[in-house]
């Protein structure tokens, strides 16, 4: 099914940069010739120091797919984001953390050797998994965070760390943010992959993640964000079961769902983000994650998900229920939608986006988010749509 691109593109090329301000933190970047009428995302939004970007794929500057196989696509999607940052003054050294979502992780290698000269110093933390992308044709969809001063982020390392060949950095931290990579279950010494069941690699990995942390003289209570990507949705409980026990009272936000991951013998890749300050709890929580996470003016919310059996089948009503849970969250934290600074979210079928859009674009009426939408199966059995949220408010 070929879906319409004027509806799926987050940002085309843009060559003149404009920056529209908005009442509380955010500011939507929005070049010139990117808006379309009735888009429910914005190319990007600056928030504080960080400009979140949305989805970048390989479209031309008349929003059609370029020709070519993955270096090609890979370049171009690298090439749009580089115009977004260009609209609020910065560039590539600036981006401290990307979601590459491959359709396929056949490009991985390939993805590599055309994603790293771009990034030749400091390149950012990043996790790659494949998922479904909705544009048809597309091989990669790239979703970022950059820094105001991002080019001075600082390379977080723990003793004895091995040399880390792969284009991308482990963990950065700059300022009070910390970014931590989607990592693997390795030693960190060697590169070696460290092999067992899911409750072997989760805790390899928690026990790397605690170390970049605490190198970066961050605590674990000072993580507020994970993303949780499972080779299986088999492996759920078992990861939950070692993934609880390293976070204490406030465990970070969290969005967890399947993709395959660039090697078969990984189960589980994690990827986290830390902010210094005091944490204020928002919403229910569960044993595992947070429903929110305020600090000072940001939050941090969970991907949310309603597969009720009332709901089985009805994208439309997911979409709502979620989005009616998002509300609650917002008003608990004296925000709403026009606070909402960055978005992604999880389909089980690509096919459902237009309905899925339907109902995101009544919530979100104003200021709208940058996005980045995949496909990608959920925890939940019945669960068609995980919307995942962050927001920001000036006190």
């Amino acid at each position: 099914m070929k879906l319409n691109k004027q509806v799926l593109v987050a940002a085309l090329v843009f060559t003149t940069a404009s920056v529209l301000a908005f009442p509380q933190a955010k500011r939507i970047v929005a070049p010139p010739g990117s808006a379309v009428p009735g888009l429910p995302y914005s190319p990007a939004v600056r928030s504080g120091d960080l400009l979140f970007v949305a989805g970048q794929v390989a479209t031309d500057a008349d929003g059609n797919l370029i020709t070519g196989g993955i270096a090609e696509q890979t370049r171009k999607s690298i090439e749009n984001l580089q115009a977004v940052l260009a609209a609020d003054g910065l560039g590539l050294a600036d981006v401290v953390s990307t979601k590459v979502y491959l359709s396929d992780a056949r490009y991985y290698a390939g993805m590599n050797e055309a994603y790293a000269p771009f990034f030749p110093e400091t390149p950012p933390a990043r996790a790659t998994i494949e998922t479904d992308l909705a544009l048809e044709g597309s091989l990669i969809e790239i979703q970022a965070i950059a820094h105001a001063d991002g080019r001075n982020a600082q390379v977080v390392s723990v003793p004895g760390e091995g040399t880390n060949t792969r284009p991308y950095s482990r963990a950065l931290r700059i300022g009070d943010y910390l970014f931590i990579a989607g990592l693997v279950s390795q030693n960190l010494s060697d590169g070696s992959m460290v092999t067992g069941d899911i409750g072997t690699q989760t805790a390899q990995i928690l026990d790397n993640a605690k170390a970049f942390a605490e190198a970066a003289g961050f605590e674990m209570s000072d993580l507020v964000s994970s993303r949780v990507y499972l080779a299986d949705t088999r492996d759920f409980g078992g990861m939950n079961q070692a993934y609880r026990t390293y976070f204490g009272d406030v465990p970070p936000t969290r969005a967890t769902v399947r993709g395959r991951l660039m090697s078969p013998e990984t189960k589980v890749e994690i990827m986290l983000m830390g902010v210094k300050g005091e944490k204020e709890q928002i919403g229910n929580a569960g044993g595992t994650l947070s429903s929110g996470i305020k600090v000072g003016n940001m939050l941090f919310m969970s991907g949310f998900v309603r597969g009720s059996r009332a709901l089985q089948g009805d994208m439309s009503g997911q979409t709502r229920a979620v989005l009616e849970q998002i509300t609650g969250v917002l008003g608990e934290a004296g925000m709403d939608f026009t606070d909402v600074v960055n978005s992604s979210v999880f389909i089980t079928d690509v096919r459902n986006f237009g309905a899925m859009n339907d109902v995101y674009r009544e919530f979100v009426t104003e200021g709208p988010p940058p996005r980045a939408t995949v496909g990608a199966a959920l925890m939940s059995a019945r669960g068609l749509v995980e919307i995942e949220m962050f927001a920001a408010r000036d006190d």
